[in-house]
């Protein structure tokens, strides 16, 4: 029977030729893929007479379903390259692939596991891997990092070893630990994993306890204590690096759009809070319409102080209140997949934007909810950096103060869906782009204030698309201000009442004459 055996190889020019020794006198090719070493590991194995592919990095299962596709032989031998098949192993080996009728067509063989210069018995360690089969019984998965091996067939044990130098200096552990939790973080983030500051140090304390204690890795003595701690340092750094790209990631998708005029002492504050938050959106744009010079020299104030923001100011001429028209120019600038809106007399607590995004929803536009606060307490908020929320919770002068506390479970318990319209507010709503395309965006009809918050959201409605109204989640400060001109208001509230009666799903004068 010939024996095929595959490694994968990055930089292992101090151990590939050990490994290729203990085995190469009993197999008929040695296939290595390896991934663009940078030393003598490929002049090595070709010298030692192993057949290299040099092949760029695609993840462990890639890399190793590639070796596989390249044996040949009727049985496969995959190791990795700081594995050394023992003298006993070999002759095992030997007689299995030499026997006419085998126990089995997959075997797993047991590690000796050597760290630090010391053999590893404790700790999780003692563990038998999928190593030896006949061509085509086992698949292994296309995952980056914690690849998974697959058979139908039965599985024997085989106790004679394989040995494996896993780390021989701290220095190697954590190069490798760089590079692989790099890797399991990229992972994450295809099947939409994220990680909390609680699950990032649970898990890391975790890890050390079950290994250290309940594995018995103190019995391994200084060597069982230093995998523990660097294996949990292994897990947070892991899970670190998932948060780290899972908040990078979060907002590229999303366009924050602020209206405002000639206000800018709010749309200081509103963008400054903006700068505070957790999860940066796409791009911010400022739906103006029609401020003065102040307001002009303030945002472009921002643009040059914040590049990495990207700002962008969508401004029309002042010609009265027409708010729909300044939305709707800056919804068709948007790059972004999601649009968040929100008035520029807002503050932002620092997990808006990661609060809307985690909760939209595909058939949904969000609705958020504010907190009202009374001329006194905003003249203080514009004046001073905005503080956490919660800590103005037993203070007066703040209206809706349920709004100010921020909590995942409470908001899972109270959130809404629904198509009515209580509760609609223009101030802070999110919406899917190709949502707003298909009413057409805001109607410009409606001209003044008042109403075109619940028109809009008629038409999506009409288009089959709900509401879900946050509470809890997306908290904002809404600062004081006189009221508006509310004289077309019966005007509006008329135009609203024709909507709901025709049943209209898209706006007459909307987003489509920007397009």
């Amino acid at each position: 029977m010939k024996l095929s055996v595959g490694l994968i190889t990055f930089n292992e020019e101090n151990r590939i030729g050990k490994t290729i020794d203990a085995i190469r006198d009993i197999v008929d090719e040695i296939i290595i893929v390896d991934s663009e070493s940078k030393d003598r590991t490929v002049e090595i194995a070709e010298f030692k007479g192993a057949k290299v592919f040099v092949e760029k990095w695609k993840g462990y299962g890639p890399q190793k379903n590639s070796v596989l596709e390249k044996c040949q032989g009727e049985w496969v031998l995959l190791l990795d390259a700081d594995e050394v098949v023992s003298p006993e192993l070999k002759e095992k080996i030997k007689s299995i692939i030499n026997d006419e009728k085998p126990s089995s067509d997959v075997y797993k063989i047991k590690l000796r596991n050597i760290a630090f210069g010391k053999e590893i018995k404790f700790g999780g360690w003692d563990d038998y891997v999928i190593r030896l089969w006949k061509n085509g019984k086992v698949k292994i998965s296309n995952r980056e990092v914690h690849e998974q091996y697959q058979t139908e067939s039965k599985i024997e044990k085989i106790n004679e070893k394989i040995i494996h130098y896993t780390y021989d200096s701290i220095e190697e552990f954590l190069e490798k630990l760089n590079r692989y939790t790099s890797q399991s973080a990229t992972e994450y983030i295809k099947h939409k994993k994220s990680a909390s500051f609680l699950k990032i140090y649970s898990k890391m304390l975790f890890r050390f306890v079950k290994m250290y204690i309940f594995q018995f890795g103190v019995l391994d003595g200084y060597e069982g204590y230093l995998l523990a701690k660097y294996s949990s340092i292994y897990t947070m750094t892991k899970y670190t690096k998932l948060r780290e790209a899972y908040y990078n990631t979060l907002g590229k998708d999303t366009s924050l759009i602020i209206t405002t005029y000639n206000w800018p002492e709010a749309l200081k504050a509103c963008l400054n809070s903006v700068l505070e938050q957790t999860v940066k959106p796409r791009e911010v744009i400022i739906a103006d319409d029609g401020s003065r010079k102040e307001t002009i020299d303030l945002v472009k104030d921002f643009q040059q102080s914040y590049p990495w923001l990207n700002i962008i100011h969508s401004w029309q001429e002042d010609d009265g209140f027409r708010l729909s028209m300044s939305r709707n120019k800056a919804i068709n600038c948007a790059s972004g997949k999601y649009l968040i809106i929100i008035d520029g007399d807002l503050i932002l607590e620092k997990h808006f934007i990661q609060d809307h995004i985690e909760n939209m929803e595909k058939g949904y536009f969000v609705q958020g909810s504010r907190v009202i606060v009374d001329e006194k307490n905003s003249k203080n908020l514009l004046k001073n950096r905005m503080p956490n929320f919660i800590f103005r919770l037993f203070e007066k002068g703040f209206k809706n103060k349920a709004n100010m506390i921020r909590c995942g479970i409470l908001s899972k318990m109270f959130i809404k869906r629904d198509k009515k319209l209580s509760g609609i507010r223009g101030c802070n709503m999110a919406f899917f782009k190709e949502d707003l395309q298909k009413v057409n965006g805001f109607e410009e009809k409606i001209q003044g204030w008042g109403r075109e918050d619940s028109e809009i959201a008629v038409r999506l409605y009409n288009n089959g698309i709900s509401k879900k109204r946050l509470k809890f989640k997306a908290l904002v400060y809404h600062i004081y201000h006189k009221e508006n001109d509310r004289s077309k208001l019966k005007e509006n509230d008329e135009f609203l009442a024709n909507v709901i009666k025709a049943g209209k799903m898209r706006a007459e004068k909307g987003l489509s004459q920007y397009e």
